[in-house]
């Protein structure tokens, strides 16, 4: 694998911490696991201890085992198999299990971690999206997405802070904004739950629904209360303002609001603005509170009502909660069922609901709601459902939930990178290069990335790229770029696909072979000679028309030396020796198919079609204009992909018309451009096939034949168009010295 003894070492060392507990060792263990397991292609499935290898006839599990009777899943259908490329492992051969088996605990010690804190796993950690390539990309704020934008300006905190805390006229509006932002840690706001439910609190005590589902929220769980216990009375309080009317008025302004709703929508929409909104539902989070509240009981308040509860969280799971979501589906199997405790007094009819025990049907709805509340974010629900599909559940002897790695797998990785350890990184790294410290925050960010987290791979990639190496030098720095580019590629992000194939389009992993050449030189070098103008180079660097003169100077001179010496061989019979090109009657020449002729730019050639190969990536799963651009300009000028005009429009067209239409002004520069372009490669494959028709004449003897095609191939070296004959002819060092000679005789006549 790349990373030889030292990647060994972090693999033993990375082990070793995981088996301490350590969190982010896990996770990079199991993103390893997980890479490998997909084998370089993840649309194929995951790689299972189950999927089995014929050989010879004899099917064998991946631990070498034979099967029974040689049965199993045929080799070529439904078996998979590791990948022979050491970059499609990171390290390790893994499969599904392995990494589901390193993602689980960092996942459980995850849940635990959240539950016990401030956090009590009703609130996700606030996360960074930050995409640093993105955001230097795009430049100008008002162009950037809403996780992009900059972080909010503290003078505008204490705007929002001081409207809400004006003794005169207090702003709810201004209270619950910097509540939220406490809450969920939005714009860069440090989350704090003392002070989201401090400014909560000013907007419920201005009869806020919203803001006294929130404030009776956590009074219910006691968040945000400091060393104080939590308030069930403030709470019941809170979930009553929200609640006008009780559970049946509740109920009553549903059932209103959706027939306005329908006749809104048979009426198309002429009634909504007038009747809609004069009705307005309950609180969904007063609802769940008032809920967990009857199916809690409450001394001397509310007595225990299962019946009640459930019909809280009915109303407020289809008003959108996915609390009250998860709260049905945990209670489907087996959450607080009278069953197991004889504590709860329950009406009559609760029995319908349950039973003795849990049902299959029970497990089934249960499962279905899980997902529902998966869907909308929750992450206890998340946690639940991925170790149901670790596990599978049977009841009776029937299979009632199927044992599904990958899905268990996709779960606990997404838990595991919302989790605490995963996203303070990020903040940190953010808040680092924000404030200059790029060395720190290329090292988080790099941490970060070797746990799985795509935005942290781009982010560490693109530093990297800037030139924040580390020590490194630049070549190495290219290097390690590029890798974190692949990574999140291999994760399906766009960016990532264009930049990989910009890496290679333009050759920045090519190593400088010329020493007398600076790596700035070499760059050039490089970049340019992957354009179909390169001698726009000397436009913008003309300081490179001397770099060139001398370096050509000191082959011209080797190559008087060489010849004055005698040491220089007849060079037509020198490369007709090389390439094989023999007459009809010389047998003793080789035939060119059986010779191997290396080609001077197999290296470039090879990159192009990885390149391509990026650009479609991107092209297919994300419908970037950048990469549809790429892809019909290379195909236009024959640059890794066969040249074909009708193809390349195509793919401009596609670019053309993406959504945000930025490329439209340069496909139609590069349409224009191309039909010039066509015109003249059909002008030179006409004047090809006139000369190859010349040579052809029958007018010619055999012989005469044979030697003029002899020094068609000399003069092509085997592959050039008739043009590049041309202009061999017009800027050759003959023309160049007749020029010269011309200017000074002129001169001196």
């Amino acid at each position: 694998a790349e990373g030889g003894e030292q990647l060994a070492r972090a693999i033993i060392l990375w082990h070793l911490s995981a088996m301490e507990g350590n969190i982010e060792a896990a996770m990079s263990l199991g993103y390893r696991n997980y890479v490998s397991a997909t084998s370089g292609n993840e649309k194929f499935g995951l790689i299972s201890e189950e999927s089995l290898v014929s050989v010879d006839g004899v099917t064998f599990d991946t631990k070498g085992k034979m099967t029974e009777s040689g049965k199993g899943i045929d080799a070529t259908t439904s078996s998979r198999v590791h990948s022979s490329s050491a970059s499609a492992h990171y390290g390790v051969l893994g499969t599904c299990e392995s990494s589901l088996a390193y993602y689980e605990a960092a996942a459980n010690a995850i849940m635990d971690e959240m539950e016990s804190s401030p956090l009590r796993g009703k609130v996700p950690p606030a996360r960074d999206y930050h995409k640093l390539a993105e955001i230097h990309q795009r430049g100008a704020s008002s162009t950037l997405a809403y996780h992009n934008k900059p972080d909010e300006l503290d003078e505008a905190i204490k705007y929002y802070q001081m409207r809400a805390k004006n003794p005169q006229q207090p702003d709810i509006h201004a209270a619950y904004k910097v509540a939220n932002m406490y809450h969920y840690g939005l714009r860069g706001v440090k989350q704090d739950m003392t002070k989201a439910l401090e400014y909560y609190t000013i907007a419920a005590d201005l009869n806020s629904w919203e803001a006294a589902g929130q404030a009776g929220k956590f009074h219910l769980w006691g968040i945000g209360v400091g060393g104080q216990e939590r308030n069930l009375k403030k709470a019941y309080n809170y979930f009553q303002l929200g609640t006008p009317g009780g559970l049946e008025g509740c109920q009553r302004r549903f059932r209103k609001k959706s027939t306005m709703k329908e006749k809104s929508a048979d009426d198309d929409g002429l009634a909504w603005d007038h009747t809609v909104n004069e009705v307005y539902n309950c609180d969904h989070p007063c609802l769940n509170g008032k809920g967990l509240l009857h199916l809690y009981g409450m001394p001397m308040m509310v007595s225990v009502n299962v019946t009640r509860a459930i019909e809280y969280f009915e109303l407020a799971k289809n008003l959108g909660n996915n609390d009250a979501t998860y709260n049905l589906a945990m209670m489907r199997l087996g959450w607080m069922n009278p069953f197991y405790s004889t504590s709860f007094d329950y009406n009559r009819k609760d029995l319908d609901f349950i039973a003795t025990r849990a049902s299959s049907k029970d497990f089934v709805l249960g499962f279905e709601l899980l997902k529902r509340a998966d869907s909308m974010g929750h992450m206890q629900a998340k946690h639940r459902l991925a170790m149901l599909y670790s596990k599978g559940v049977s009841f009776d002897g029937v299979v009632v939930i199927k044992k599904n790695c990958s899905k268990a797998l996709k779960l606990y990785m997404d838990l595991a990178e919302q989790g605490t350890t995963n996203t303070k990184r990020m903040r940190t790294a953010y808040k680092q290069y924000m404030d200059g410290d790029y060395e720190s925050s290329l090292r988080n960010y790099l941490a970060a990335a070797e746990t799985g987290s795509v935005e942290a791979q781009v982010n560490a990639a693109f530093m990297l790229e800037q030139g924040f190496c580390l020590g490194m030098n630049r070549l190495k720095c290219m290097k390690a770029s590029v890798r974190m580019w692949r990574a999140a590629a291999r994760q399906g992000d766009e960016e990532a696909c264009l930049r990989v194939g910009d890496f290679y389009y333009y050759g920045h992993l090519r190593e400088n072979t010329d020493s007398d050449i600076s790596d700035t030189m070499s760059q050039r070098d490089v970049e340019y000679s992957s354009s179909p103008f390169p001698w726009t180079r000397y436009i913008l660097y003309p300081e490179d028309l001397l770099v060139m003169a001398k370096k050509y100077t000191i082959k011209a001179t080797r190559w008087v030396l060489s010849r004055s010496s005698g040491t220089r061989k007849n060079e037509t019979l020198d490369r007709l020796e090389r390439e094989g090109f023999c007459s009809n009657n010389d047998q003793s020449c080789v035939d060119k198919d059986r010779i191997a002729v290396p080609q001077p730019d197999k290296e470039q050639q090879d990159h192009f079609e990885l390149a391509a190969r990026y650009y479609r990536k991107a092209a297919d799963d994300h419908g970037s204009a950048r990469a549809n651009f790429n892809l019909g300009f290379m195909h236009e000028w024959g640059l890794g992909l066969t040249q074909d005009f009708p193809l390349a429009k195509r793919f401009y067209d596609v670019a053309a018309s993406a959504k945000n239409k930025e490329g439209e002004i340069a496909v139609q520069i590069a349409l224009s451009m191309m039909r010039v372009h066509e015109m003249f490669v059909r002008a030179g494959l006409s004047i090809e096939k006139w000369l190859l028709q010349r040579l052809a004449s029958p007018s010619k003897s055999s012989k005469d034949y044979d030697e003029v095609q002899v020094q068609y191939h000399v003069l092509t070296n085997g592959h050039k168009t008739a043009t590049d004959i041309l202009m061999y002819h017009i800027f050759n060092a003959d023309t160049a010295l007749i020029l010269l000679l011309a200017l000074i005789l002129s001169a001196l006549v």
